[in-house]
C-alpha cells in the first residue's frame, strides 16, 4: 500500500483507541500520541484523501473497510514483533517501543514467517526449547 510510517502510526492509534473507547476523535489521537491537534488534522486529511477513514456526522473518526484492514495489519505486525522481543527477554516497554519502529520495515513475507516460527515453537515457551 506504500503508506508512510507516520500514516501507519496514526492508523494503529486510531484502531487502539477504537478498541479502548469505541469512539475516536482527533483530540483523543493528539493526546495518545503526544502531538498537536494541527498535526492530527493534517494526518486525518491525508488519510481521508487516501480513503482510509471518514468522519461521522458527530465528528468521530471511522475506518473505511480498506482502512480497518490496513490498521489491523499494522497492529498485528506490532503485536507479533513485541511478542517476539519479549520472548527473547526484552522488557515490555522496550519491546513495544522497538516493535513500533520495526513494524514499518518488515515485509509481509517476513511477518508471515515470524508468525509461523513463533507458532511452531510454542510462543511463550520458545526459550525453553533447544533449537
Amino acid at each position: 500500500m506504500g503508506k508512510s510510517s507516520s500514516s501507519e502510526d496514526y492508523m494503529k492509534v486510531i484502531l487502539i483507541l477504537h478498541k479502548r473507547k469505541g469512539l475516536v476523535r482527533s483530540v483523543d489521537i493528539a493526546e495518545e500520541m503526544g502531538v498537536t491537534k494541527p498535526s492530527v488534522s493534517n494526518a486525518m486529511k491525508k488519510l481521508r484523501e487516501e480513503k482510509m477513514i471518514y468522519f461521522g456526522d458527530d465528528g468521530n473518526i471511522i475506518f473505511t473497510d480498506e482502512g480497518r484492514t490496513f490498521a489491523e495489519k499494522i497492529y498485528s505486525k506490532h503485536s507479533l514483533l513485541s511478542k517476539l522481543l519479549r520472548i527473547i527477554g526484552v522488557n515490555k516497554d522496550t519491546a513495544d517501543k522497538e516493535a513500533c519502529m520495526m513494524e514499518h520495515a518488515i515485509s509481509d513475507e517476513t511477518y508471515k514467517c515470524l508468525g509461523e516460527f513463533i507458532n511452531a515453537h510454542g510462543g511463550e515457551t520458545f526459550m525453553e526449547k533447544k533449537i
